[in-house]
This record gives C-alpha cells, structure tokens and sequence, in this order.
C-alpha cells in the first residue's frame, strides 16, 4: 500500500510525571488555553483510558479530546488520530497528557511519546 499523503507536520508537547496526582492535567488545560487564547487551534489527546481528564482538557482546549492507547486502540489507529487533528482539524498545536507515570506499565507513555517523536515535558510536584 502507498501512502500518497502530504507530508503535514505541527508543533507537539506530550506532558508527563514521574506519578500519579501530579498536576499533569491543571498544566496541559492551562496550556491548551494560553494557546486558544493566543488564537492557535489546539488539538488535546489523554493518554490511556480515562473519564475526568478528557473533560477538563476539552474545557481548555475548546476542541474534543481523543484518548490514545497503544494496548487497547493499537499503534497504527493512534497515529491516524493525530494525523487527522493535524489535516482535518487544522490544528496549530498538539498536546498530549500522560496517564500515571511516565513509565507506568506495558505500553507506557514513554513508549507512545517514542514512537511518535514527540518531546516530552516531565510535570514535576516539588512540595517539599
């Protein structure tokens, strides 16, 4: 098969944690909206099933929130996601919020932010 599509690229952060309970979800809707805001069209995806996070995200990015998930979606649906955020909703912007830790489980975060060549930002809690 011949992938006859333009090339189309975007700027893209994956924001993780070294843990759960991180503040990970506060800083990428806050992202989302400081870009909204400066009038960039945001695209958001969580990674990893979840309920709560896709919409608060939504509420940030003013744009709907797709989950990525390497185990149960498969590598290749996943890559179609952000391809059409990209083409088809024109995104300016991809974010894309970790589940858990950065290397929590099979299939990890890290793994998606690897195949993908997505920079990562490592959202820290430094209460003392």
């Amino acid at each position: 098969m011949v992938n006859n599509s333009p090339i189309t690229s975007c700027p893209a952060l994956f924001l993780s944690a070294p843990a759960s309970g991180s503040g990970k979800t506060t800083i990428t809707a806050c992202l989302a909206r400081l870009l909204h805001r400066h009038g960039k069209r945001v695209r958001v995806f969580k990674f990893g099933p979840d309920y709560l996070d896709p919409q608060i995200l939504e509420r940030g990015s003013k744009a709907p929130v797709v989950q990525l998930d390497l185990w149960m979606a498969g590598e290749e649906w996943c890559k179609q996601q952000i391809y059409r955020a990209v083409t088809e909703g024109k995104a300016d912007f991809v974010l894309v919020e970790g589940a858990m830790g950065l290397y929590d489980g099979n299939d990890c975060s890290a793994d998606l932010a690897a195949k993908f060549g997505i920079p990562v930002a490592l959202v820290m809690d430094v209460r003392a």
